[in-house]
């Protein structure tokens, strides 16, 4: 009979453990779902589920601006518009034609796997566009992966249009995402260069290495370390599509732990990891100064730079 009452007490207390964390999701999504939508403020009630959601009242670096532009096909684009976005480095100007989807995205689509980098780009993925831009000697023939770019994946197609990078794969979880990123792929004349497709981090450990994935030299991440649930997902699924001499580049600001779990996380796979604040002396320029506006969190807006390689010890190989 006591054993009946201790496993049936153990069954509520895991039910309660999943309810619990089902509720926590739904509150994250729900304060995500407004962010991406583009609504100015979040409401503060809900901006205190672990910190982890950025509010949009912070957008952008002012390392890569955008304007409209009116495209010569733009008649047959109805339900977007498109953006020229533009860095200037050393008197160097880059430059991408990205699409901003005009429609409303429901629920269902927002609510999809991890749609972090949808409808805007975070700040995070502008500082690794122009932290690319600033080292493109570094791609040089290398094979280029980038995980969860979003909308524009914008710093792989960075590499794609600016490096001589020989082979660059750019994906999100989301089919929406995946669908515009297509569109820009295409005007921007990149399709015999990059290859797009959905790839969702918890799949990737039924799906072999080999014949179906392919692994790259230098994996690229914008962002992605929002959810505790994704973690490990993201970790392995970065360990098993990296080769044995790659490097993966992950920013995210450290908003609370996240940024550390994940490092954590990252170095019980097996990696060795290296955490750098100072990176570029132009965006730190940038941080410094945007650290006396209200707007702004160090906590939450400044991306730290986290690169990622695998150790291995001698005649041991991990799988």
């Amino acid at each position: 009979m006591s054993a009946v009452c201790n496993g049936s007490q153990q069954q509520h207390v895991y039910l309660q453990h999943h309810k619990n964390r089902n509720e926590v999701a739904r509150r994250r999504w729900k304060i995500l779902a407004r962010a991406l939508q583009k609504t100015c403020d979040v409401d503060a009630a809900l901006t205190n589920v672990d910190d982890i959601i950025s509010v949009r009242r912070f957008t952008t670096f002012d390392l890569v601006t955008s304007h409209p532009v009116i495209l010569n096909n733009s008649s047959s684009d109805p339900v977007a518009s498109w953006f020229e976005y533009t860095a200037t480095i050393s008197q160097e100007t880059y430059s991408l034609s990205i699409r901003h989807p005009t429609r409303s995205f429901t629920a269902a689509e927002l609510m999809g796997f991890n749609n972090t980098g949808n409808i805007c780009v975070w700040p995070s993925e502008e500082v690794l566009a122009y932290y690319i831009l600033c080292n493109l000697q570094y791609f040089s023939g290398k094979t280029v992966l980038e995980l969860g770019g979003g909308m524009t994946c914008l710093a792989g197609l960075m590499v794609a249009k600016y490096t001589t990078a020989i082979n660059i794969h750019v994906t999100d979880g989301n089919i929406s995402a995946i669908d515009n990123v297509q569109f820009i792929v295409k005007q921007n004349g990149l399709g015999d260069r990059v290859r797009c497709s959905v790839l969702q981090w918890g799949d990737i450990q039924t799906k072999p290495v080999g014949k179906h994935i392919s692994t790259y030299d230098i994996i690229l991440s914008a962002d992605c370390l929002f959810f505790d649930e994704a973690r490990r997902d993201l970790v392995e699924t970065i360990w098993m599509m990296m080769n044995e001499g790659g490097t993966a580049l992950v920013m995210a600001p450290r908003r609370g732990q996240t940024y550390e779990k994940f490092a954590e996380e990252a170095k019980m796979r097996g990696f060795y990891c290296k955490s750098k604040q100072y990176y570029n002396e132009h965006v730190w320029n940038r941080h410094l100064k945007l650290k006396q506006s209200c707007d702004y969190d160090e906590n939450i807006h400044y991306p730290m730079l986290l690169s990622l390689r695998k150790m291995y010890t001698e005649n041991s190989h991990d799988n």
